[in-house]
């Protein structure tokens, strides 16, 4: 498979915190096609299917829609996103992934902690929901990561927007995990943003 274009992550960090999950809008080509065979060997959660890219995997809601042609609404450093495929409103539960370039050497909890500083300094209406620190699945043993939730807004009078955020680290390549959903969305579609973003895992050594 090939690998994911990369661009540097001084390009909108708050980006992937605006429209994504909105549906309209033109589309642009791909990257990249990630390659959704099941994987045997991962333990999997039942409805959900595992999707894998070069050196990172992660468990999706097997009936979400998986976005490869990106909207300007987009980070232009996006590998991939995935969004509920009900269209019964405006903005649904999503979960999007970018990718940028580290020192070599960058601890994932350090990367973690700057990124979510950075969110808090920017967004409105900010509010902390939880804080949890856990093992990064795939990462040498005894490789932990941050997974916050919180609410807020980049936009006044947009409303406000609720977050699952994660990170890992991977030799040069750092990770965003984003799961984003709204008061619209029912209970079951906001479990499966929770249950889904923890599941990221990376698949080569660091």
């Amino acid at each position: 498979m090939k690998k994911f274009r990369t661009l540097p992550f001084s390009l909108l960090l708050i980006g992937l915190l605006t429209l994504t999950g909105c549906f309209g809008g033109e589309e642009e080509e791909p990257t990249e096609t990630p390659d959704e065979t099941p994987n045997p060997i991962a333990e999997r959660i039942a409805f959900y299917r595992l999707v894998e890219a070069d050196d990172f995997t992660i468990q999706i809601p097997e009936d979400w829609e998986t976005i490869q042609h990106f909207t300007s609404d987009y980070p232009p450093n996006t590998v991939v996103a995935f969004r509920n495929n009900k269209k019964d409103h405006e903005f649904v539960a999503n979960i999007n992934i970018v990718r940028n370039q580290v020192p070599d050497g960058t601890k994932t909890t350090d990367y973690g902690l700057q990124m979510f500083q950075t969110v808090a300094s920017q967004l409105i209406n900010f509010e902390r929901i939880s804080e949890k620190l856990v093992d990064l699945p795939g990462a040498p043993q005894g490789t932990q990561t941050f997974i916050y939730e919180f609410k807020g807004t980049n936009n006044a009078t947009a409303r406000t927007r609720t977050f699952m955020q994660t990170y890992a680290v991977n030799g040069t390549n750092a990770y965003i995990i984003t799961g984003t959903y709204s008061a619209n969305d029912n209970e079951i579609d906001i479990d499966r943003v929770k249950q889904s973003v923890p599941t990221f895992a990376l698949t080569q050594e660091t």
